[in-house]
């Protein structure tokens, strides 16, 4: 089990570290924050009991670690500033629609390794235009947008771990006119 040192998760064993989390990311107790590959088998590091907020830092993903190394700084919900609020959405943002995730896992942004991304902030999409997909247990579940504008904000990163209902992106309606001839 992981352990904390003030506001760190540190390494519970030596290994490769591979996060689930990246920097401005909620965090609670209990949830997962990635694994140590150790060997050939995998320890999970997940977030102390009784510790909570927002990743402050986190060690670059394939970085071999000893024991007691910090992994994940965090810092108190109360001084984070999220990477996306509702509640704090100007005017100009009440167009917004955004687009949550159906269920937990691991969001792609893109279709294989290598290609393009889906959608990128500025991108036109059309109704039930695929933005991503997320994978749980080898099963993929498409990510749509369910009306047509322009992407206005990716608000996860590839490969990051997902909870359902959280924002992935949003997406600015536009109604498009059609031309009479």
């Amino acid at each position: 089990m992981a352990r904390e040192v003030g506001r760190a998760v540190l390494a519970p064993t030596v290994g490769r570290w591979v996060p689930d989390v990246q920097v401005g990311v909620s965090l609670a107790p209990g949830q997962r924050l990635g694994f140590i590959v150790r060997l050939d088998h995998r320890v999970e590091v997940r977030v102390p009991a009784g510790m909570d907020g927002v990743a402050r830092q986190v060690l670059r993903a394939g970085t071999w670690v000893e024991h007691g190394r910090s992994l994940v700084a965090l810092k108190a919900a109360a001084e984070a500033t999220p990477l996306f609020r509702e509640e704090a959405l100007s005017d100009d943002d009440r167009e917004l629609t955004v687009v949550r995730a159906p269920t937990d896992g691991t969001v792609w942004l893109q279709p294989e390794p290598g290609e393009p991304p889906y959608v990128r902030a500025g991108s036109l999409v059309a109704e039930r235009a695929p933005l991503a997909l997320i994978e749980v247990m080898k099963t993929w579940s498409p990510v749509r947008t369910p009306s047509s504008g322009i992407v206005d904000r990716v608000l996860v990163a590839d490969g990051q771990a997902v909870e359902a209902g959280q924002a992935l992106f949003a997406v600015r309606v536009v109604t498009v006119a059609s031309a009479a001839g």
